[in-house]
C-alpha cells in the first residue's frame, strides 16, 4: 500500500536480502513424455533457490511543508521456477519467470486521519519457458501502477486499501512451434503474460499491552481469471494474512500466519496461445499441441500446468527479531524465517494409451525461506 509511506518519518535506507527455496517433487506416468520419446517418472526439482534483494530509501517532506513521503525501492516483485532436467524421461521439463521492479511511491496527507498513495514499477523480466529445447530465454519491460489509502480510527487501529494494476509482459518469438530448414519456415511465436490486478485491505493496532503489542490482519483477491496465460491454468485467488509483533525494550518479536487459495484451474481447455509446441531438434522437432480442441492437446497441457505453474502451497509460518540499536543508534537489524507446508495435487484426467479416468501427473511442493536487513535511520 503506497498511503503506508507516510508512516516513514525523517530518512531512511535499508538494505535486505532473503534466500528463498522451493521443493517440488514431480511424478508423470510418461502418457505425455511418451510421446516424443520420453517416459514414466519421479524427480525433484533441482533449483538452487534464489537470492531476493530488498533496496529501498524514503524521504519525509515535512521539512519542506509537504505533508508526505516519497519512497523508491528496488527488489524481485515475483518469479516462478523449476527444473527436471536431469530426468531424461523429462525431456527437460524446466521454466523460470523472474520479474525485478523498480519502484517510484509518493504518499500525501488529506487530513491528519486520511492518507492517500501512489505508486508506479518498472519491471525487467526474464522468462526461460522451458518447454522443449527449440525454446529460449526472453526478456521484456513493463510498468503497473498501484495506488492505496490509510485511514486512522479511534484506538489506535488503522485500515488500509489498495489496488495493483496488472502488469502486461509481451515475450518475443520465445518458443519454436514448427520445425526449421528443409523447406519448412520453423516459425516462432510470442508468449503474453500478465501479472493480476490485485485488491487488497487491512487493519492494525497498537494500543495492547501499553503499545508494546502490534496487531494486523489483511485479505488479497488476485484476478488470476483475467491475467492472459495465467488464466488458462489458474482462477480467482483469496490471500489471508495475519501477524503481531511485541516490543520489549530494543527487541521487537514477530509472528505471522498466511493462508491461500490453491489457484489450479480444474478441467482445463488448454493454453490458448500456444497452438503447439515443437519438441526436439529445431530442424526436426515435432509439433505437440498444447490446447483444445481434442484429448492431446488438453493433456499436454495438463502436463505443463502440473510441471512449471505448480503454486498450491496454502498455508505459511512466520517469525522474525529486530534490534533497534544495533552497531550503532541510528542503526537497526531485522531477520525472519519462514515456511509453506507441503501440499500436493494430482494433474490431469488420463485418457492416453487407455488410461482412462487415471490423473497422469502429481505433484508436491514447499518452501522456505529466510533473510535480514539493516535500516539507517536519519532526522
Amino acid at each position: 500500500n503506497p498511503a503506508g509511506l507516510s508512516d516513514f518519518r525523517g530518512t531512511e535506507f535499508t538494505f535486505g536480502a532473503t534466500w528463498y527455496k522451493p521443493s517440488a517433487v514431480l511424478e508423470h506416468d510418461g502418457s505425455v513424455t511418451g510421446l516424443v520419446g520420453g517416459g514414466p517418472f519421479k524427480q525433484s526439482n533441482r533449483n538452487e533457490g534464489y537470492i531476493v534483494p530488498q533496496i529501498a530509501v524514503t524521504q519525509d517532506l515535512r521539512g519542506l511543508g509537504i505533508p508526505g513521503t516519497l519512497g523508491a525501492g528496488l527488489t524481485v516483485t515475483n518469479g516462478i521456477g523449476v527444473e527436471f532436467r536431469k530426468e531424461p524421461n523429462s525431456l527437460g521439463s524446466s521454466a523460470e519467470l523472474i520479474v525485478v521492479g523498480a519502484n517510484f511511491g509518493l504518499s500525501f496527507d488529506l487530513t491528519e486521519k486520511l492518507t492517500v498513495g501512489a505508486a508506479a514499477t518498472t519491471t525487467y523480466s526474464m522468462l526461460d519457458l522451458g518447454l522443449t529445447s527449440t525454446s529460449a530465454q526472453t526478456h521484456d519491460i513493463a510498468f503497473k501502477g498501484s495506488l492505496g489509502l490509510t485511514y486512522k480510527l479511534p484506538h489506535a487501529t488503522q485500515i488500509g486499501m489498495f489496488y495493483h494494476s496488472e502488469l502486461r509482459q509481451d515475450f518475443d518469438d520465445i518458443i519454436q512451434t514448427s520445425p526449421s530448414g528443409a523447406g519448412s519456415d520453423g516459425v516462432t511465436t510470442n508468449l503474453i503474460i500478465e501479472q493480476p490486478r490485485t485488491l487488497g485491505i487491512g487493519i492494525s493496532n497498537e494500543m495492547l499491552m501499553d503499545g508494546n503489542l502490534y496487531l494486523a490482519a489483511d485479505v488479497m483477491y488476485k484476478n488470476w481469471a483475467n491475467a492472459e496465460f495465467w488464466k488458462d491454468v489458474y482462477v480467482d485467488q483469496w490471500i489471508f494474512s495475519m501477524g503481531g509483533q511485541y516490543t520489549m525494550g530494543p527487541w521487537e518479536f514477530r509472528a505471522g500466519y498466511g493462508y491461500a487459495d490453491d489457484p489450479t484451474r480444474e478441467n482445463i481447455d488448454g493454453l490458448s496461445q500456444l497452438a503447439n509446441a515443437c519438441a526436439g531438434l529445431p530442424a526436426s522437432c515435432t509439433a505437440i499441441p498444447t490446447n483444445g480442441p481434442g484429448e492431446l492437446g488438453i493433456n499436454v497441457a495438463e502436463y505443463l500446468q502440473a510441471a512449471q505453474t505448480q503454486v498450491i502451497y496454502r498455508h505459511r509460518v512466520s517469525a522474525g527479531v529486530g534490534y533497534k540499536g544495533f552497531l550503532a543508534p541510528f542503526l537497526d537489524l531485522d531477520m525472519h524465517a519462514a515456511y509453506q507446508l507441503e501440499e500436493d495435487r494430482d494433474y490431469g484426467s488420463g485418457g492416453l494409451g487407455g488410461l482412462i479416468n487415471k490423473n497422469n501427473t502429481n505433484s508436491e511442493v514447499s518452501a522456505w525461506y529466510t533473510g535480514f536487513a539493516l535500516t539507517w535511520h536519519f532526522e
